[in-house]
């Protein structure tokens, strides 16, 4: 797959800013004059006018020692026009402040009620492929529901495409946002916003170690019952707030509402992918029928909102978190 390589970038980006990328470039001509010995620099070293030096420095910092202005890095430059094929990368385009640069996005995303009208390209699953060409991007970010087909439609018309995998825990959807910040040239607001999300993340995780843990049972999928599994991100909701998760053990996230009755959770959560309000409303209809379960005597099933829950930033994460903290302990906020 054709996509942009920031390794170099990564390297340059973290060495031009140390004394460790200087040293070797100031010892150059130091190596030249003594190994060498220059007839016009027929005196020791430390005599050589500044100005040779400079001149040095100049070539080699112009040459290769920084990315230029207006670029993402000394080989890449900063892609202006971005189409998103979906809409958590949609978030984090916003989220990074580039959405000037954001062209074309999925029926699927939601934009701010502020945002300038983008051009739709498709669903997640099903893209205009000649319109997205048409569009002249610099740069497709593809999401994990991308279909390689028309991944590979777009690489056979020279369109740059970058799949964005799908995040296993908050640490990748950190690293994600940070990766996305270097490509298009947001790394300084990355970094911030990454920053701060831990330090939310943290301090509610803080919290609650010190609360009893309670078990919990979250529904994401309706035909079949799906719920999240342990080594997942929706998974450490959970636990970061406190809760246990019932089926931590599920294979490939199904499972049985047999067994939800079965272990009886203290909490059922609901947060169904890619459905409306009045799904999840259903859901909890289903679910109230069984009055012997703890969560229906204690009113303790919960509508949760999947575009948070199902594929967050770093910022959603911990606004998130603080969500599933205040429902699995709702005595917290009367302290």
């Amino acid at each position: 797959m054709k996509k942009y390589d920031n390794r170099p970038y990564k390297i340059l980006f973290l060495l031009s800013g140390t004394r460790l990328f200087l040293v070797p470039i100031f010892r150059v001509p130091v190596f030249l004059v003594q190994i060498f010995r220059f007839p016009v620099l027929r005196v020791p070293f430390f005599r050589v006018p500044m100005f040779i030096m400079t001149i040095f420095l100049a070539i080699v910092f112009l040459g290769i020692g920084f990315p230029a202005p207006g670029t993402c890095s000394a080989f890449k430059p900063i892609p202006r026009r971005i189409v998103s094929l979906g809409p958590i990368i949609t978030n984090m385009v916003y989220l990074l402040g580039a959405q000037d640069n954001l062209v074309a996005v999925t029926s699927y995303c939601k934009l701010p009620e502020d945002s300038d009208v983008k051009q739709v390209i498709g669903t997640v699953m099903q893209m205009n492929v000649e319109k997205i060409i048409s569009l002249e991007p610099d740069l497709v970010l593809a999401s994990a529901l991308t279909r390689q087909k028309q991944i590979d439609s777009l690489i056979q018309q020279n369109v740059e495409v970058l799949r964005l995998p799908t995040p296993v825990n908050f640490d990748d959807i950190c690293t994600r946002l940070t990766y996305l910040g270097e490509l298009i040239g947001r790394q300084d607001r990355a970094l911030s916003v990454v920053t701060q999300a831990q330090k939310e993340v943290e301090k509610i995780r803080s919290k609650a170690m010190t609360k009893d843990k309670r078990t919990v049972f979250i529904q994401i999928g309706l035909k079949p019952l799906k719920t999240s599994a342990k080594n997942t991100f929706i998974h450490e909701y959970i636990e970061f707030a406190g809760g246990s998760n019932i089926a931590s053990g599920a294979k490939d996230g199904v499972y049985s509402r047999e067994k939800v009755l079965e272990q009886d959770p203290d909490l059922i959560l609901i947060a169904t992918m890619g459905t409306s309000k009045k799904a999840g409303e259903r859901e909890k209809k289903s679910w109230q029928r069984f009055n012997f379960l703890k969560a229906v005597k204690n009113n303790e099933i919960h509508i949760l909102d999947p575009d948070i829950v199902c594929s967050p930033t770093p910022e959603q994460f911990a606004k998130g978190l603080k969500d599933f903290y205040r429902l699995i302990h709702p005595d917290s906020e009367k302290n």
